[in-house]
């Protein structure tokens, strides 16, 4: 992005800045925090910023919570800059995008939408099991608590298919978008959260769209080999260059901290991805942290996993001094039905050597780097993504969802949603009837997942 003619790139990255963040305007404040070096703890350069509180107006609520975790991770400051605007950029556009496309929303059941052209199987919708349905109606009085049927007023909205060029779909809008609410005048129905999953923001639409179903076939293979009987090999580091990186951060085998990555591709998505524990080898906090990546050089996949496993260590640290009642939930009392508490359990050193054992339970065997294959080139992934969809998915489709706000800028945002994958789910409520984890025996881990 930054390229030999804006050395030293800084400076450059600092006017892009001021387009997206200002004191008085843009979708971010005028300001970002470098996070502080820790002693013991990785070495690598983190920002963060804070997002206004847009999901309040989307939504309709003035109390509502939502933790948007920006963050830009990397072993320079340019690159850990780059990632912040991007991530900036795509969690801006996933929550306010539903206000530039609900005037088109279709309210209609099933059964008369079918009538008119290809409408999502409401099997793909209802992918909660009844007990977890009405669990989650008990606690989120927005939701329906009984599974969707073909006669329920649903709110749709009609995507270009990303397998079947030239046709579009119709898909429930509550899946596809952050934010979205019923409207009691039209009487439709709320059944499934909704998550980011496939959302990617970049500086042109095949990047942001490579990058989108990249993170979409990460997550499934991760929910697969955490919630259902797949334990995955772990990788042996035997490249000398990725080694070295691993050194540079403090995760080498000197480090506070054991390095545990799995080899999560499912065979039908032959796209190299990589799971990272960081464990550390004293019973002390942060105890945990997890993250994942997919890439078409495994290399790559390995050490963007690790530098995030690094900066959700942070989570855990900065909890325990700002936000003691989360950590006290976490270990005590939460359901798990967000994105925090869940990372805080497996941060906190109490009972670790049952987190451990968790841990360990989602391995089996091992594999080197060097065997892992490679997807190819950046101009190959996109189009091996797309034919490597095509084969699991009939209603995998997308949007541009690129805000007005940025018209000016070279950002670019997609959503993609593809249902018949795994998305991310709440870690304490797998989805047990969705047809994928049905054909993979199910769910037979009970542990919330780490992943923030």
């Amino acid at each position: 992005m930054s390229g030999a003619r804006f050395y030293p790139p800084m400076p450059h990255l600092m006017r892009r800045y001021r387009h997206l963040g200002g004191n008085q305007t843009g979708i971010m404040p005028g300001f970002f925090v470098s996070v502080a070096d820790i002693p013991g703890e990785p070495q690598m350069r983190a920002m963060t910023a804070t997002m206004p509180h847009y999901h309040r107006q989307i939504m309709n609520d003035p109390h509502l919570q939502v933790q948007y975790h920006l963050s830009g991770y990397g072993l320079y400051n340019e690159e850990a800059m780059i990632k912040l605007m991007g991530e900036s950029v795509e969690r801006y556009a996933a929550m306010t995008a539903i206000r530039m496309f609900d005037a088109d929303f279709r309210y209609a059941t099933r059964r008369e939408l079918s009538q008119e052209g290809p409408c999502l199987p409401l099997e793909l919708l209802g992918i909660l099991d009844a007990g977890q349905q009405e669990a989650l109606a008990g606690r989120l009085h927005r939701y329906s608590a009984r599974s969707p049927g073909e006669d329920d007023v649903i709110a749709w909205v009609s995507c270009p298919s990303l397998v079947r060029p030239g046709e579009q779909v119709w898909v429930p809008a509550q899946l596809f978008f952050l934010g979205f609410t019923t409207d009691p005048a039209r009487g439709d129905v709320l059944f499934t959260p909704s998550f980011s999953t496939g959302t990617a923001a970049h500086v042109s639409l095949e990047r942001a769209l490579r990058n989108a179903l990249i993170e979409a076939v990460q997550i499934d293979s991760f929910i697969l080999n955490w919630y259902t009987d797949t334990p995955a090999p772990a990788v042996i580091v035997d490249d000398a260059d990725a080694a070295r990186v691993l050194a540079t951060l403090k995760l080498g085998p000197d480090s506070e901290y054991e390095v545990k990555a799995s080899y999560l591709t499912r065979p039908e998505l032959p796209l190299p991805t990589i799971g990272v524990f960081l464990t550390r080898k004293a019973e002390a906090l942060p105890l945990i942290s997890f993250g994942v990546q997919g890439d078409g050089d495994p290399r790559a996949a390995l050490l963007r996993g690790a530098m995030e496993s690094a900066a959700i260590l942070g989570l855990g640290m900065y909890s325990t001094i700002f936000d003691t009642t989360s950590v006290h939930a976490a270990v005590n009392t939460s359901p798990y039905l967000d994105l925090d508490t869940n990372v805080l359990f497996y941060a906190s050193p109490q009972d670790a050597q049952t987190k451990k054992d968790i841990v360990a339970q989602r391995f089996s065997g091992s594999v080197k780097l060097s065997e892992i294959p490679a997807l190819g080139g950046e101009s190959d992934t996109l189009a091996e993504l797309i034919r490597m969809v095509a084969g699991v998915s009939q209603w995998a489709c997308y949007l541009d969802i690129t805000p007005p706000e940025l018209a000016d800028t070279d950002w670019k945002v997609v959503r993609t949603l593809i249902p018949e994958l795994l998305s991310m789910c709440l870690p304490g409520m797998p989805p047990k009837a969705h047809p994928r984890m049905i054909r993979y025996g199910g769910v037979s881990n009970a542990h919330p997942h780490p992943l923030p």
